[in-house]
Order: structure tokens, then sequence, then C-alpha cells
């Protein structure tokens, strides 16, 4: 950077500065304009064309290090970013294949895994969507609906199959999503097989794990036939045959 752009960069007002280093990953830029106090919002929404907040525009071009220095000086804290379709951060992150950074914020902003945008679309949809299996283990861990629905009556296996999503058609069924609901349009995931494999994979699949449930039923009704009541009392041998010494 010649002198010329420096000056100009620093004519610059203090929020296009911070959103100027968010996309050049500058973060010693950023710090410092923090540290000396020009920037009084972090969140930055008016210097983005799109509205997005400083942290949605670091999720969006996986700006890691400064993803997390947001995160720690509290932003999204008390309110989190939200754009104007109503995306939040973990819907970017999953948007654009930023997995680790989704996990992050989820960790320490749960309460947003199941948040929806006006096409009520989620996190776990998208994540299904792009093949982010991390994240929906993570959603489905702490209480995430395997088959929560967007506007269209999509589930997260309506997604996973029609985006040719292999491990996480698989994952999805064996965290009981049920492969049999049917969207607005009254098709199933399996409709909306990308290719014969996920078709294919989601049948087997099926089988299999009903199979697997009814090996585990029938092993649970042959043991309580095998237990006694809870009302009968003991079998108590005869002392005879309690006896070490008894006649043979």
């Amino acid at each position: 950077m010649d002198g010329s752009t420096m000056m100009a960069d620093f004519r610059q007002p203090p929020a296009q500065r911070l959103h100027r280093a968010i996309l050049d990953n500058d973060i010693e830029v950023l710090r410092w304009l923090v540290d000396t106090g020009k920037i009084e919002d972090i969140c930055n929404r008016e210097a983005d064309a799109n509205g997005w907040s400083s942290l949605m525009l670091a999720a969006r071009y996986d700006r890691r290090d400064i993803f997390r220095y947001l995160l720690e000086l509290g932003h999204d804290d008390e309110t989190v970013s939200v754009d104007a379709e109503g995306n939040t951060v973990p819907m970017i992150c999953a948007k654009y294949r930023h997995e680790d950074a989704c996990l992050v914020y989820l960790e320490r902003h749960p309460r947003t895994m199941s948040t929806v945008n006006r096409d009520g679309g989620s996190a776990i949809n998208l994540a299904a969507q792009k093949g982010l299996n991390r994240v929906i283990g993570w959603i489905l861990d702490h209480g995430g609906n395997a088959n929560q629905r967007d506007i269209e009556g999509n589930t997260p296996l309506h997604h996973a199959a029609s985006w040719d999503q292999f491990q996480t058609v698989l994952l999805l069924l064996e965290r009981d999503a049920e492969p049999t609901l049917k969207n607005h349009k009254g098709y199933t995931a399996i409709d909306y097989a990308y290719s014969s494999v996920i078709d294919k994979l989601i049948r087997d699949t099926v089988m299999r794990l009903q199979i697997k449930r009814h090996k585990r039923q029938a092993g649970s009704f042959s043991a309580s036939l095998s237990r006694p009541s809870g009302d009968a009392s003991p079998i108590t041998p005869p002392v005879s045959a309690m006896s070490p010494d008894r006649p043979k």
C-alpha cells in the first residue's frame, strides 16, 4: 500500500474501515479500531449493503480469527444477528459450508439452532443440503428435530436426498428421520432422490433399521417372559435339595 492509498484509507469513516478490515481479513486494523474507541457499534450494519452485521460478514467469508474475536467482544450476546430475509449466522455458515464457524457459534448461542427464516429454512435444513454432518449431529444431540420442515414442508432428509448427500442421508435415517413424510406437494425424500444410489440407500437403510428394531423388540419381549413377575414370590427349593448331605 503506497502513502496516498494509506491516507485515503485513514480518511474513511471508521464504520467503512471496519467493514473493509473484515473483507481484507485484517484483524490488526479491526483491533486498533476497537481498542482506540473509534467503533462504538461493532455490529456495524449500516456499512454493509445487505445490512449484515460484522459477524455475519465474517461468517460469509470465513474470517475465522475475526469471527472468534467478534464473539469474544460480545457480538450477538444481547441480540442475535438476523438479516432482512431472517437468516441467522448459523444459516450463513451452513450455506457457505463453513462448518467450524457454525459449530463455534452454536456452542455460544444454541437457541439459534431452530430459528427459521422467511422461507421456513433453518440451520439443519441448510446443513443437510451441504452435507455438514457435524453440525447436524450437534443439533440433534442438543434436542433439535430431525424432521424439521421448511415452508414447503421439506424435511432435512428431503434436502439431503435432493442434494445427493450420501452420508447425510445415512446419518439422518439413523437419527430417526422419517422417510415416509411428504412435503406440501405430496412427495417424500425418495421422490426427491438425486440419483438411484440415494434412492437405494434410503430403501436399504430403512429396511435394515426396521429389522434391527424388530430384533430389539423381540429380545425385550423374550426377556420380559423369562423374568418373574413383581408379585410372584421367589421359588424356594426344599430343604433336602439345599442340604449338602442329602441321600443319593
